[in-house]
C-alpha cells in the first residue's frame, strides 16, 4: 500500500490540510476559515472548540477529496501560530479562549517583563518577544477563574495535535521550537528555567511537558477518527511552530542558508548551528529549528500580511491575488523611493525590538502621491525593515555570509516585491514556486517521526522546487541605502509620539 503524510497548518486566518506522498508531492488539500474574533480594538481571540471543528472539517474535506485509502496515511504532523496560548482543563478540553499576539490586552504584563527581565530572557531564550509567559500572567491577573480552571497552557499546535490524539490535560505538551517565545525556558537545555518561571510567577504545574517535534504523542482517537474519516490509531506527531515548519519545507536546513517569508508575519531568517543571542540592538530573535542542533535567528514583522489585506480592502475594492497583481502593475511605474514617501509597517506593534505602542504611519506624502505610491511604499518598508536585521545577523554571525535569500509565502508571487527586496538588501533573492511550505514541513517532520525519512535535513534538501531568481540592481541598491537609513531614523523618532498617543483617552459618549 502506498504511504502518505498529512501536514496540518493551524494559521491565524485559515486551517490548511495537505496530503503528500513520500516524495513531497501534494495529492490533495483543503482549508477552513480560522479568523479571530475582534469584538473591540486590541482584542483578538479564537474559540478553542471552533478551531478544533475547523480542523476536523479541513481533514474531512481532505479525506473526501482524495482517492486514497485512509489506512495509507502514515502520520499526521501539525504546525501552528507561535506566540499564542490556550488553557486546557483536566480532560484536555479548552478552558480559555486562544489568545494570539494581536490580542494586546497583555501589553502591561509584556512591558513589565521586558522592563525587568529582558536581559535574562534574551540570554536564555534568545528572545525579546516572550509573549507566552506574559500571556499566562495576563490570564492569571485578568481572569483568575479561567486561570484556576486551566490545568496546562499550550500552543495552537499542542492544542490541536493533543485533541486529535485525545490527550488529557496532564499529557499536554509543547515542542522545542516554541520555547524561544515563552520567555520561561532555557532553550539550549530544552527545559523550563526555574529562574525565569519564578521571576514571572508562573508555576511549573501550569506548564506542559517539553518534547521534540518528532515525538509521536498518540494515535488518532476514536472521536477524531469519526469526525474526519481518517483511520483510528493513525500516528499523531507533536509537530512544531509554523515558521519552523516553513523553513524545513523550503529546504532551509543547513547552516548559512537564509530565507524570507512573505506571509501574515513577514520573516527574515538565517540558519545556524550556533546559539548566539543579539544582546545589543535586539533586532533578531532566535527561533527554534525543527532539526536538532540548529537555530533560526530571525526578525519578523507583526501582521504585515494583514496590512496588505487591509490596503486592498480599503483602497482597491478587495483583497486577493488579482487585486495584488493590479496594484503591483500600477506600483511598478512608480520610481524607487515612491517619490520620497515612507511607510511605517508596524501597524500591530513592533516585534524586533518590542514596541507595543507602535502603529502604522505614512510620512512625506503630498497631493501628487496616488494610491500606487502608497502601495509601493508599503512594499519598500518591509525591505527597509529587513536591512537592519540583516546587518545585525552579519555582526552576530560574521562567519555566515549567505549568497542568496530564498523567498516563499503568498507574497513571494509578487515579482515587483521580490525585486524590491533584492535591490534594497543587495542580495539575490530566489522565489520558490510552491506556497505550501508550512504543511510540507509539518509532513516531513511527521515522516521522520515514523521512519519514512532517516535524515530530515537530507530529505528536505532533496525535494525538487521550481524557482525564479532576482538579482539586485547595483544602481538601485546604492539609491536605496539612504532611504533605508531615513526609514531607521523615522522609527527612532516615532517612539515618543506613539507613547504619547497611547496615553490619550478614548472618546466616551455622553450618557443618554
Amino acid at each position: 500500500m502506498k504511504r502518505y503524510l498529512i501536514g496540518l497548518d493551524i494559521g491565524s486566518s485559515f486551517i490548511k490540510a495537505t496530503l503528500f506522498d513520500t516524495r513531497g508531492e501534494a495529492v490533495a488539500s483543503a482549508a477552513r476559515d480560522n479568523h479571530p474574533l475582534h469584538p473591540r480594538p486590541g482584542v483578538s481571540e479564537y474559540s478553542g472548540p471552533g478551531m478544533l471543528e475547523a480542523t476536523y472539517a479541513a481533514l474531512r474535506s481532505l479525506r473526501e477529496g482524495a482517492d486514497v485509502d485512509s489506512r495509507g496515511v502514515a502520520a499526521i504532523g501539525a504546525d501552528g501560530m507561535i506566540s499564542g496560548i490556550i488553557g486546557l482543563d483536566e480532560a484536555g478540553a479548552a478552558a480559555t479562549p486562544f489568545s494570539n499576539t494581536l490580542d494586546m490586552r497583555f501589553a502591561g504584563q509584556l512591558n513589565g517583563v521586558l522592563a525587568t527581565m529582558h536581559e535574562a530572557i534574551r540570554r536564555l531564550c534568545g528572545s525579546g518577544q516572550p509573549t507566552i509567559g506574559p500571556k499566562i500572567m495576563w490570564f492569571r491577573d485578568a481572569f483568575p477563574d479561567l486561570y484556576r480552571r486551566a490545568e496546562k497552557f499550550v500552543t495552537a499546535t499542542g492544542y490541536v495535535a493533543g485533541s486529535l490524539a485525545g490527550l488529557g490535560g496532564e499529557q499536554a505538551f509543547i515542542d522545542q521550537t516554541h520555547l524561544w517565545a515563552t520567555g520561561l525556558a532555557d532553550v539550549q537545555a530544552g527545559a523550563w528555567s526555574d529562574e525565569l518561571c519564578q521571576r514571572m510567577g508562573v508555576t511549573l504545574e501550569k506548564l506542559p511537558r517539553i518534547v521534540p517535534p518528532t515525538e509521536v504523542v498518540g494515535g488518532l482517537c476514536a472521536a477524531a477518527a469519526a469526525a474526519t474519516g481518517l483511520a483510528q490509531g493513525t500516528p499523531v506527531i507533536a509537530g512544531l511552530a509554523d515558521q519552523s515548519a516553513g523553513f524545513i519545507g523550503a529546504g532551509i536546513t543547513r547552516p548559512g542558508q537564509m530565507a524570507s517569508v512573505a506571509g501574515t508575519y513577514p520573516v527574515l531568517t538565517l540558519c545556524t548551528d550556533v546559539f548566539r543571542p543579539d544582546m545589543g540592538q535586539a533586532l533578531t530573535e532566535i527561533l527554534g529549528s525543527g532539526i536538532g542542533g540548529l537555530y533560526q535567528p530571525s526578525t519578523f514583522l507583526i501582521g504585515g500580511g494583514l496590512t496588505h489585506h487591509w490596503f486592498g480592502q480599503t483602497f482597491a475594492g478587495g483583497a486577493g491575488p488579482g487585486v495584488y497583481a493590479e496594484l503591483d502593475e500600477l506600483a511598478s511605474h512608480v520610481p524607487p523611493g515612491s517619490e520620497k514617501l515612507l511607510f511605517n509597517p508596524h501597524v500591530g506593534g513592533r516585534a524586533c525590538p518590542t514596541r507595543t505602542n507602535y502603529k502604522g504611519a505614512w510620512v512625506g506624502f503630498t497631493w501628487s502621491h496616488r494610491r500606487e505610491h502608497f502601495y509601493r511604499a508599503l512594499l519598500e518598508a518591509v525591505a527597509f525593515d529587513q536591512v537592519g536585521a540583516l546587518r545585525a545577523m552579519r555582526r552576530t554571525y560574521p562567519e555566515m555570509q549567505p549568497t542568496e535569500i530564498v523567498l516563499f509565502g503568498g507574497g513571494a508571487r509578487s515579482s515587483l516585491w521580490n525585486q524590491i527586496k533584492a535591490d534594497v538588501l543587495g542580495v539575490p533573492h530566489v522565489a520558490l514556486a510552491r506556497d505550501d511550505m508550512s504543511t510540507l514541513g509539518a509532513a516531513l517532520v511527521a515522516g521522520a517521526a515514523v521512519g519514512i525519512y532517516s535524515d530530515l535535513t537530507a530529505a528536505a534538501q532533496a525535494l525538487p522546487r521550481q524557482s525564479t531568481r532576482f538579482e539586485p540592481d547595483p544602481r538601485r541598491h546604492d539609491f536605496y541605502r539612504s532611504y533605508a537609513a531615513c526609514y531607521a531614523s523615522l522609527l527612532a523618532a516615532l517612539d515618543k509620539p506613539y507613547d504619547d498617543l497611547a496615553s490619550l483617552s478614548d472618546w466616551t459618549p455622553s450618557p443618554a
